[in-house]
């Protein structure tokens, strides 16, 4: 809403609605002609009521006086039987005059409330921000130490733990490495909402990057007897992105990948070049399908569907929200198709050259 906010003196804003108003009234009388109060006398009443610091009895007394020089001019150029005609003319319009200014006063004051709330949540959310991604660094290091030494112990001292202490060990050093994730995508959400992640765009081979990432997701699929095929038609493929955080993007697919499927299956991961010069992404699974209804839910904070992991994994429903933003920022798209009989492929596309 446009709110006249210009001139600081309210009442030289106020002498100018009047002598507007008085300017109407006299062409009014002087033309002996019906103005169309909606468009000549409601003006000057609509602009000052969406002055910044218009006061409601200055508003009527704005709209009395409109209303009183229609009647004057009206009164004094027309024949009329009865001064009731006139008179009732008048307050009817009086009465639409005060409804449309109090009515453009409520809208004004209830916009200046709602800007006030936005500018309040955005420092909420900016203070949050902060305080996500300063715990979030905070937490990072401790948990580190307790992950490299939980992976020292079993490296090192293997033989030497019994079978209870090597399971709790174990369990120590998943839990802590879980924790890490979780405090990565939080710092990753903090830089996003914040506005401070910022990407380091690179021209480099965009196969040799995607190999890499299923060399290293192999090693978990296994686990599960799980086989990951790479299928691309091209040796190489040079194509402009960062590459750390992209690696996160597919990292998240083929993770989610494996921990959907079922024990001895396939993962596939595609690699094509479509129209526009658009390079297209697919890793399909053969496992669990997620109900359409929720399909659209996934690429937001938080978010888990009623489908559950093969292997009793869990999510924190973050890291397909990253992906998204990531994507978005390379200038490209990236989404879900999901059938209950042929498991899910998730693919993203980006411009080959940015």
């Amino acid at each position: 809403m446009i709110i006249v906010a210009k001139l600081e003196n309210k009442f030289l804003i106020l002498a100018f609605a009047i002598l507007s108003i008085s300017l109407l009234g006299f062409i009014d009388f002087r033309t002996n002609q019906e103005l169309s109060f909606s468009i000549f006398y409601l003006l000057p009443i609509a602009l000052y009521a969406l002055y910044r610091d218009t006061k409601a009895i200055f508003i009527l007394i704005c709209c009395l006086y409109a209303a009183s020089l229609w009647f004057f001019a009206e009164y004094n150029n027309r024949e009329y039987t009865s001064i009731i005609y006139p008179v009732c003319n008048a307050i009817i319009r009086l009465i639409i005059f005060i409804a449309i200014g109090l009515l453009l006063l409520k809208l004004k004051n209830a916009n200046k409330k709602l800007n006030d709330v936005i500018r309040k949540l955005k420092t909420l959310d900016d203070e949050k921000n902060k305080f996500i991604g300063m715990v979030s660094h905070d937490l990072r290091n401790p948990i580190g130490g307790i992950y490299s030494l939980s992976s020292l112990l079993l490296d090192n001292y293997n033989k030497n733990l019994n079978s209870d202490v090597l399971e709790i060990v174990n369990l120590i050093k998943a839990t802590s490495n879980s924790s890490l994730s979780t405090l990565e995508n939080l710092l990753d959400v903090s830089k996003i909402e914040s506005g401070k992640l910022e990407l380091k765009l690179k021209s480099q081979d965009y196969l040799y990057f995607v190999k890499h990432q299923i060399i290293f997701n192999q090693i978990l699929a296994k686990n599960k007897n799980i086989n990951i095929v790479f299928d691309c038609k091209f040796d190489s493929i040079i194509a402009v992105f960062d590459s750390h955080y992209l690696s996160g993007v597919i990292d998240n697919l083929l993770s989610n990948a494996i921990k959907y499927s079922f024990n001895d299956s396939e993962i596939k991961v595609t690699v094509s070049i479509i129209e526009n010069d658009q390079l297209l992404t697919e890793v399909t699974n053969s496992g669990k399908s997620i109900p359409e209804i929720e399909q659209k839910k996934l690429f937001n904070y938080f978010q888990t569907t009623s489908t559950r992991p093969t292997g009793g994994e869990k999510s924190t429903g973050l890291g397909l929200a990253i992906a998204k933003r990531i994507i978005t920022m390379h200038h490209g798209e990236i989404g879900l198709k999901s059938s209950s009989n042929n498991g899910s492929t998730f693919y993203y596309t980006f411009p080959i050259k940015n």
